[in-house]
Parts: C-alpha cells; sequence; structure tokens
C-alpha cells in the first residue's frame, strides 16, 4: 500500500469515529426529525460502499405508528426504506431485524429515511409507557399547530385571491371613480362661487360708472 493510500485510510479511518454528540431527549429528537413513528425491520440488505471494510444497510420496515411526518403525510403508510452507511460516522445503523423507535431524516431525492446516532432512535422495547405518553402528546401538539399553521396559509391565500380578483378590481375603481365624482362637484361649486363673485364686481363696476357719469351730466346741466 502506497503512502498516499495508507493516509487516505487512516483519514476515513478518523472521520468514521469523528461524530460524538449526547443524545438528545424525546422533546428535542422529535422537534428536530422529519419524521417519528414505530416499525417492525424485517429485511436487511448489505451493499458496498466503494470501500473493501465499509457497508451500506438498506432495511425494509413495515410502519406501526406515525407520530409525526409532517409535509409527507400519508406518504409513509405502511412501509418504508431504512439507509444507513457506515462512510457517514453519525448514521444509526439500521443492521439488525425487529422493532424500532425511529426519528428520522428524509431524503427527497430517493424517499430513504436515515437516522442520526444523536437522535433517540432505539429498539422500541426500551422505551417505556411513560415515554410514549409522551410523544402521543407531542404528536398531538404538533398537529395542532399544523392545522393552525395551514388555516392560516389559506387565510392568506384566500385573502391574496380576494385581493387580486376582478370584483375586487371593479370595487376599487368604483371608489375611486367616486372620490373623482365629489372631487368634480366640490371644484363646480368653487367655479360657480368664483363665477358669481366676478359678475357681481363686474355689476358692481358697471354701477359704479353709470353713477360717476350720471353726476358729471347733472354738473353740466347747472
Amino acid at each position: 500500500m502506497s503512502k498516499l493510500s495508507l493516509l487516505f485510510y487512516l483519514f476515513l479511518s478518523v472521520s468514521i469515529f469523528a461524530c460524538k454528540c449526547e443524545t438528545l431527549s424525546l422533546e428535542k429528537s422529535f422537534e428536530n426529525a422529519d419524521i417519528v413513528f414505530t416499525g417492525n425491520i424485517y429485511s436487511i440488505k448489505q451493499t458496498p460502499s466503494g470501500f473493501k471494510t465499509l457497508q451500506n444497510f438498506i432495511s425494509s420496515i413495515k410502519i406501526e405508528k406515525v407520530f409525526k411526518s409532517g409535509e409527507f403525510s400519508g406518504f409513509y403508510q405502511d412501509e418504508a426504506t431504512l439507509l444507513s452507511s457506515q462512510i457517514q460516522s453519525c448514521d444509526y445503523m439500521f443492521n439488525r431485524k425487529g422493532k424500532f423507535l425511529i426519528f428520522g431524516y428524509i431524503d427527497s431525492d430517493t424517499g430513504f429515511i436515515y437516522s442520526d446516532i444523536c437522535f433517540s432512535t432505539a429498539e422500541l422495547d426500551i422505551f417505556s409507557s411513560d415515554e410514549l405518553k409522551q410523544l402521543d402528546k407531542l404528536s398531538e401538539n404538533f398537529k395542532r399547530e399544523s392545522e393552525i399553521k395551514n388555516n392560516e396559509s389559506e387565510y392568506v391565500k384566500v385573502k391574496s385571491l380576494i385581493e387580486n380578483s376582478p370584483d375586487h378590481i371593479i370595487n376599487d375603481l368604483n371608489l375611486k371613480i367616486n372620490i373623482l365624482e365629489s372631487e368634480n362637484k366640490n371644484l363646480k361649486i368653487i367655479i360657480l362661487l368664483l363665477g358669481s363673485i366676478f359678475l357681481l364686481v363686474i355689476i358692481l363696476l358697471v354701477v359704479k360708472v353709470n353713477i360717476r357719469l350720471k353726476g358729471k351730466s347733472a354738473r353740466k346741466f347747472f
């Protein structure tokens, strides 16, 4: 083996064991996971990872109960495929059959589910009934919050549709027309008033001129 290859494998072996973290609580694991469910792993296949001593595991799981699925609601109902790789130092290894409680991420490109050793993912029988009840409460709260968010989102969509609908545009234009008509009426009144004042001034000037002319005529006469 060349020195370069030796260094490469040494670096790889270090990276494999580099993932260190404290296991998150059920609540924090639930909060950070894309999907939370219990299920029974019934099939495991090993596939080459590209390195001689490292393997990928593709495991089939029968889903029993879903606590959280978020935007993937309805997609994972009966079965799912789990992926874990020894290359990824933080991957939880699904390399044995049995029932598990899984806090997972979902790969949007493949649909595979993978978990992290920092999550509380483990075999189902290690969890107490109180912990499972806690998960039920977390699930109920998550569904309630999701419904509120969905309702708010629908309200925003409906409001946007209303604001951009033809009826709204017509109503808006009608309002502007009414405002302009009102302004025009006021402008007409102002013009009429100014015209009346101007006419009154002309009349007064004419009367004044006539009075002066009559005064001059009277003086000449005498």
